[in-house]
């Protein structure tokens, strides 16, 4: 499925342009003294340069469109155009909501450097096709991988020789750049959370190795037991997904611990119903901390404590890197950087505060 978000002519990023209105031509440093900033600011807005807050950006372009300016296109170049690649299945229903969201707030910065996006889901199916698509000279500037996608669609698309930025997953090959959520340390507070609470018997939700996410929470998630000397016990490692990241079953040990700390919120979601299934009571019997504070979190009974991830600061981030990507000379060669955003703790009703805890931990 594509999904395309064009922009009107009054809002198209070009060379270096004079803006005309009507019967005369009107400079940049006529917009700008209208505004109360200076030429240079009008000239990255208009241009999708980097330096313009995004509200800025849009109140000098849309100046131009009140006045009916018209930026005007010699048909040396067209307004950018980014490729937003993901898997289909994160396109609808529950389990993409996570990753919709995600795609808004990228959508939301690009609009505001007047740029268009191109959603693109390809599948080993159509994945030929859709290399063809974004290999056709001048259709792309850029593009930007958003969250886990087959291995092959992955690696096939991966050599075409465009700007790329990598959100909620890393470049392997570190050659572009990777913006995701920070996750050892919050996993690693969010699991010390359920130690201060008193918990001792502590099991982790998330098949390893599959994504380096669930590699990195389950990492933080070591940390807070290793700094208590509590010990993992492996028949409480519950695996959550098969190896092309689909949901599989809850296997669930008849010996359970006191808490389980989950690698996403749907995972948890699922994991308390598993468990009241079972005749167990969340917090009661068991508690459950998730990771993401998405719709799950919510709709949860009890509802989550969980990981906040910021995507507002995701997208902000991602589209800065791809500015700067399509900006930069020799993209292909450069060494990619991993920017990893913090998330933030927040605390629901999924977790009870054992007796004999100590007073140290509080």
């Amino acid at each position: 499925m594509i999904k395309i978000h064009k922009l009107s002519n009054n809002m198209r990023a070009g060379g270096q342009v004079n803006i005309l209105a009507g019967r005369g031509a009107v400079s940049m440093q006529n917009i700008a003294d209208e505004l109360g900033v200076s030429k240079v600011t009008v000239s990255k807005a208009i241009n999708g340069k980097e330096g313009v807050s995004g509200p800025l950006r849009q109140k000098i372009l849309q100046t131009a469109a009140d006045h009916g300016y018209v930026l005007p296109d010699y048909g040396q170049r067209k307004a950018r155009t980014i490729a937003i690649i993901m898997s289909e299945r994160f396109h609808s229903g529950d389990s993409g909501r996570f990753y919709m969201g995600m795609y808004e707030h990228i959508n939301r910065e690009l609009r505001m450097r007047a740029y268009s996006s191109v959603m693109i889901t390809p599948n080993p199916e159509t994945l030929e096709h859709d290399a063809e698509t974004i290999e056709k000279p001048g259709m792309f500037d850029g593009l930007i991988f958003l969250g886990i996608l087959d291995k092959e669609v992955r690696e096939r698309i991966d050599r075409i020789p465009l700007p790329k930025v990598y959100v909620d997953l890393y470049d392997v090959g570190y050659r572009s750049d990777s913006v995701v959520t920070e996750s050892i340390y919050s996993a690693y507070e969010i699991t010390k959370h359920l130690i201060r609470s008193g918990h001792r018997e502590i099991g982790f939700v998330g098949t390893l190795g599959v994504t380096t996410s669930i590699n990195d929470r389950y990492l933080g998630y070591m940390r807070a037991l290793m700094e208590k000397g509590l010990k993992e016990q492996e028949r409480w490692r519950i695996p959550d997904r098969d190896q092309a990241g689909r949901a599989v079953d809850l296997q669930l040990p008849q010996e359970l611990p006191e808490a389980f700390m989950c690698n996403c919120d749907e995972t948890a979601f699922r994991l308390v119903r598993e468990l009241k299934r079972r005749g167990l009571s969340v917090p009661e019997d068991v508690s459950v901390v998730g990771f993401d504070d998405d719709i799950y979190a919510g709709l949860c009974e009890p509802q989550l404590t969980t990981v906040a991830v910021d995507m507002k600061e995701i997208g902000r981030t991602a589209v800065k890197c791809m500015v700067r990507r399509m900006e930069r000379t020799g993209t292909e060669n450069s060494e990619g950087e991993v920017y990893r955003i913090p998330g933030k703790l927040i605390f629901r009703d999924s977790v009870r505060e054992r007796k004999g805890r100590m007073k140290s931990e509080k």
